[in-house]
Formats: C-alpha cells, structure tokens, sequence
C-alpha cells in the first residue's frame, strides 16, 4: 500500500478497482450516505463484511417489516464456544446498504471469514498504544487523550459534505489507523478471504462494490495470492454454527454495555441519521437534546429550565466554531451539559446529569425482526423444552390460560 495519504487515497479510490465504502460499524453520518453512493456506483454486486453463515438471513436483516436494532446471532451447534453478535441500528452503514441492494434487485455477499474457520481462534488485532499521528490528531482536536478519531475525522466533519467527500475521509482514518497499527494474522486471514470473495464475485466482469470496516479497505485494493483461491485454514475445521436473527437493544448498543464495537449515545446517534448531513438539521437536533435532558433532570427532582438549554446550544456551538467544525456534535453536546448542568457535583446533582443524559441520549429503542421471518436459536429451543416437560410456554398465554402447576 502506498505510504503517503494522495497516493493511498488514490489506491483507494481507483475506478478500475470495487467500489470501496470504508466505515465504522455504527456510523449515522455514513449510513446516511450509502444509498446515494451506491446509487453512484451502480454495482452489480455488494459484498458487506459478515460471516458466511450469516448469508441465508441478508434478505431477512432487509425486509421491509424488519425494525431495527436487530442482531445477527451466531453459536456453536455443539456449545462448544461463546455466542457471536452482529448488531445493526438504523445507523448501520451496512444495514442502509442491505436494504439498497435489497430495492435495487442487487445480490449481497457475506464476504468475511466463515465462523467455521478455526483461523478466528488466532486472536484478535494485537493491542497497540496510539501512535504519532493518533497523538498529534487528537492534540489538534480536542486535546482530549481518550477521543474518538474516527468521530473527529470523519462524523464531527459530516455535515454539510458530500457523500463522496465524507467516502474519501472514512478511506483515508481507516488507512491512517492501520499504518500506525499491528495487523493480527486472524485479520490477515480474514482480508484474504476477502479478497477471494471478491474475485469470485467479479470474475466475468461484474462491477463490485464493498461496505468494509475502513481498516480493512486497504488489503482488498492488494492482489490475491495463490492460484485465486483463499489457502486452506490450517486448524482443523470448527463445529457447525447455528443462527438467528432476534431483537436488540439501544442500551445493549451502546458501547458502556460491553459490546466491544458499539459505539456511545445510539438514540443521539439516531438523531444525527435524521438530519443527513444537514448542518441546520443537525443543530436543530441538538437543541432539542438539549431541552429534553434539562426536562429529564427536572423530573429527577433537580431544577433546570428553557435557560440552561439555551445555554447548552450556545456553549455547543461555541465549541464548534473553535474547533473549525460546521456543526456542533456529540463531543460538544456532552461537553456543554456537564459544563452547564453539574455545576461543580460530580457526585450529587452530576449522577443526576449523567441519567438525564442516559434518558436522552442512550434511548430505550427495541427493535424486532419481520414477523414472518425464521426463527432459531435459544427461543425454539426453550419452548421445545417447555413443552416436553409440559410447562406453558409462549401459545398458552392470554386470558384464561392461567393453571396450577405441582412441581413434586
């Protein structure tokens, strides 16, 4: 890969090459953007990085029916290892180019690494301290040490670009990011996966688009080695996975829950969605966060009113203007609501701050899949349990149903 930013952005972005959509896995601004970039692109193929087996759910995950969040579930059949999770908000970037490709008639390819493939069993991308050019970007933010790069670079810079300024700045994190980063093998595998995947699908001239973490983009504009194909894993194969697509939850979503890849506040993150990349839609959007979180307080027992909120805009937009952006975001947000509303008590009036802001900015989204789609996994398997040792289970609810039960 090139080692300068033009010649990689080039790399990147050449026509002769898929159609790269580099992104962070919950990325509203991008989301926002992907049907007008595919719509540019005109793909006769979608790749998106999912596991092989989650191929079979791709039309299920972009029915019209299917309310997110939603995730793709994925364990062992023989129990032997832990659950893995997919979830998708509105916000997804993968989940907006499912459902283009699903309206435009294009076939999608779950193009990552199967589950199967032992290879996952190699670890995770080896933990590495941030480098020069992390330090000195977030010095030139922020200043802040724990920042979110790809928020600063790419979502905070959103509003008012186009879809393919915002494309090429997602590009250029993700190639940035890895330069200063080690590549685990297991991801090395998994780019080479991908890349057979993409010859594959490509190999009587199809023109292929990818939606790919941004880090990965750079291995998939490389040659695919070998006679064409990925090499043989060379861990014996792993046992057979059984999935599922089920509801999930804004609170599970968020990145404080665990979730490894999650990302902070999704029900502000859905209301960045909603402005697509309009800067006043954006602020008008923050103000009403704003409003909302001082009523939240006072509901708390703590007073607040139309001033602090005012005020809260202000000291955002403020923020913004001194760091070049064309609108106020959710570093700005949180910065003017504790500046605003603690009022120097971290630990009395500011745990009340930090529910409000919980309240508001976190949500209580539930989604839920199409009606008539499959259903696998633990909730088939429990009922099946249930009704073998003759326990009511879901189908016996409703008035009536009621009965006593001796358990002896």
């Amino acid at each position: 890969m090139p080692d300068s930013p033009e010649a990689a952005l080039a790399a990147l972005t050449d026509p002769a090459g898929p159609y790269l959509i580099g992104v962070r896995h919950h990325a509203p601004s991008l989301a926002a953007a992907v049907p007008a970039l595919l719509d540019t692109a005109n793909p006769d193929v979608l790749l998106v990085e999912l596991p092989a087996e989650l191929q079979e759910w791709l039309p299920w995950l972009a029915h019209e029916e299917t309310r997110a969040p939603v995730a793709l579930a994925a364990a062992p059949a023989d129990g032997s290892g832990g659950p893995a999770f997919y979830p998708f908000a509105d916000f997804s970037p993968e989940l907006a180019a499912v459902r283009w490709a699903a309206r435009n008639g294009v076939p999608v390819v779950a193009c990552d690494l199967p589950l199967a493939d032992r290879g996952w069993r190699e670890g995770e991308r080896a933990a590495q301290g941030p480098g020069r050019l992390s330090d000195a970007l977030r010095s030139r933010l922020t200043g802040r040490p724990g920042d979110d790069l790809w928020d600063r670079l790419v979502e905070a810079a959103a509003p008012g670009s186009t879809p393919e300024a915002l494309r090429r700045a997602a590009l250029l994190t993700g190639w940035a990011l890895r330069e200063e980063s080690a590549v685990s093998e297991v991801d090395l595998r998994r780019e080479e996966w991908m890349r057979s995947r993409l010859a594959e699908a490509t190999k009587n001239g199809e023109r292929a688009a990818a939606v790919v973490g941004a880090f990965h983009t750079p291995a998939l504009v490389r040659p695919l080695g070998g006679a064409g194909n990925c090499a043989p894993s060379p861990h014996p194969p792993a046992p057979e996975w059984t999935t599922s697509l089920i509801p999930y939850t804004y609170a599970l979503l968020d990145e404080r829950s665990g979730y490894p890849a999650g990302i902070r506040d999704p029900e502000w993150q859905h209301m960045v969605l909603e402005t697509a990349g309009d800067p006043t839609a954006l602020n008008e959007a923050l103000t009403s966060a704003a409003v909302r979180i001082c009523a939240e307080l006072r509901s708390l027992g703590h007073p607040s009113g139309p001033a602090d909120a005012r005020e809260i805009t202000r000291l955002a937009g403020d923020l913004a203007r001194l760091r070049g952006l064309p609108a106020a975001g959710r570093g700005e947000l949180v910065e003017a609501v504790q500046t605003v509303l603690t009022q120097g008590e971290p630990y009395g009036r500011g745990r009340a701050v930090a529910r409000a802001m919980e309240n508001v900015l976190v949500g209580n989204r539930v989604g839920r899949p199409a009606p008539k789609a499959p259903r696998s996994g633990l909730a088939p398997a429990v009922e099946a349990e249930l009704a073998a040792v003759g326990l009511p289970g879901p189908a016996d609810g409703g008035p009536g149903a009621a009965r006593d039960l001796r358990l002896d």
